[in-house]
């Protein structure tokens, strides 16, 4: 079992190497603004064996969970996603893959409706080459049902340390679980964002502690496509001091000056509009082909009509290029209530305006909002997480991300591009409060309306039934009546 502490903090930060002491207990150092990282490595022997039976059962499972809070963090740890609980898993070729045991696995992050496999979409895209691979998400607000019961189920009944590191997830900003078959391992990378706190960390004889204390600098020969960083690093048990350290890396994902808003226009009606508002135009770097995007995970009371998308002019006139992706199954006419899929992930790139310089833009897309259940109200809320939003530049054809030590894959949108691309991520601002979630309410049938629509629908149905009914029996009448005229008359005939 390996672990390894990071902690990023910004360049002006005043942070004496000398404050640091490591003790046989841990590290412990004074307090700063940083952003902390902690990653913990498990071999598939070390894991309690149900698990390691229901991970074997995949070749890749991947769970990343952000908050809705909106955060502030520091380069390498860049990367964004839209708010809630993403997973995504590719099964072995054996088989065994059970989505009744997999939902009971994730529910212990809190109740989610992932026991049909129906509830899935498909994940496969071009680039990542990937098959059978499918994709989940529900909103989740925070990680308290995870908390309670790894305390319940991991943590000795004395182990206070133990205790204390789960309960600091209720202030992580982001959790990843992920499980290769190709490494036989499990990492679980959890995320706080950057604020005031106390550089500590305990050690134990039970796994090897890797702790580096980092801020971003520009070591020699710094490439365009590298992120570098200096600092100290030390691993507990094996160093009385901190060892200096200065060092580059390519880094995937970048953070651009650039912010943005999300929010619904108004009146939002059955068919909203999305309206995304960036801060600047200007791409992130001059010297590659970059180009805007929105990844959007929409839930199933919402979706988008990827039909609508390929007329260019009405692309044009909402500042948008085109539809690069999405997901299926998307059923255009299901009610929110019998839709059976999580629902949908739309990829747009979008066209921001040409003048030169700096300037506030914003680009809208169109959604379309699926019937919803009666309301005593006539309307029902709903929230939308915000879109992952970046700048996708090319990079050099010989650049190779996987020697970053703190690279994150498996995002949704990284696998509709080429491994090469570098994602400069604008940072989500909200419109109100902290909560980077867009909300509306919208409108929906009265209760008190529904029942005399269903009683309306059955006298309807009732009244053209006996309509068709008399219809067919005047025919019948009318058949019958002709029958009977047409042998009185053969019979006179006849006679």
């Amino acid at each position: 079992m390996r672990e390894r502490v990071t902690f990023v903090h910004p360049r002006d930060a005043a942070l004496d190497p000398k404050a640091l002491s490591i003790q046989q207990a841990g590290l412990l150092g004074p307090s700063v603004e940083s952003a902390r990282q902690d990653r913990l490595t498990i071999a598939l022997d070390e894991l309690p064996l149900e698990l390691a039976g229901l991970l074997q059962a995949y070749q890749e499972l991947h769970l990343r969970w952000s908050s809705p809070l909106q955060h502030d963090t520091l380069e390498p740890f860049s990367s964004r996603l839209s708010p809630g609980l993403h997973v995504l898993y590719t099964p072995s070729k054996n088989g065994a893959h059970d989505s009744a045991k997999l939902c009971s696995f994730l529910r212990a992050l809190g109740p989610l409706d992932c026991m049909s496999s129906e509830a899935f979409t498909n994940a496969d895209t071009d680039e990542r080459g990937d098959r059978g691979s499918s994709y989940f998400y529900q909103e989740l607000e925070d990680l308290s049902a995870l908390v309670t019961s790894a305390t319940q189920d991991i943590c000795p009944e004395l182990d206070s340390i133990c205790q204390s590191r789960l309960r600091s997830l209720y202030t992580a900003a982001s959790l990843d679980i992920s499980f290769d078959s190709a490494t036989k391992a499990l990492k679980v990378t959890a995320f706080w964002p950057l604020r005031e706190q106390v550089i500590t960390v305990p050690s134990s004889s039970k796994r090897r502690t890797e702790v580096g204390i980092l801020a971003k600098d520009a070591p020699p020969n710094l490439e365009p496509h590298e992120l570098g960083v200096s600092g100290v690093l030390s691993v507990l048990g094996e160093q009385k001091e901190p060892s200096p350290s200065l060092f580059a890396f390519p880094s995937r994902h970048r953070l651009s000056d650039a912010s943005f808003s999300s929010e619904f226009l108004t009146p939002t009606g059955l068919h909203p509009t999305l309206r995304l508002r960036l801060s600047d135009s200007k791409p992130p770097v001059e010297d590659a082909e970059c180009a805007p995007h929105a990844y959007l995970t929409l839930p199933n009371t919402i979706f988008a009509d990827r039909y609508q998308f390929e007329d260019g002019l009405f692309l044009a006139s909402k500042n948008l290029t085109a539809s690069r992706y999405t997901s299926l199954p998307v059923d255009l006419e299901a009610p929110a209530y019998t839709t059976k899929t999580w629902g949908s992930s739309v990829l747009l790139e979008l066209a921001p305006p040409e003048s030169e310089g700096t300037q506030v833009w914003t680009a809208e897309v169109p959604l379309h909002l699926r019937y919803l259940k009666p309301s005593a109200t006539g309307y029902v809320p709903i929230e939308v997480p915000y879109p992952a939003v970046f700048w996708a530049c090319k990079s050099g054809s010989d650049v190779d991300f996987s020697t970053n030590p703190f690279d994150r894959l498996h995002l949704g949108y990284d696998g509709l591009f080429s491994p090469q691309t570098t994602f400069w991520h604008v940072n989500p601002q909200p419109e109100t409060g902290r909560r980077i979630m867009s909300s509306a309410s919208v409108p929906v049938l009265k209760e008190e309306g529904a029942a005399w629509i269903g009683l309306g629908t059955t006298a309807v149905v009732g009244l053209g039934f006996a309509w068709v009914l008399w219809k067919l029996l005047s025919a019948y009448t009318a058949s019958s009546h002709r029958g009977t005229k047409g042998k009185a008359q053969e019979q006179k005939k006849k006679q």
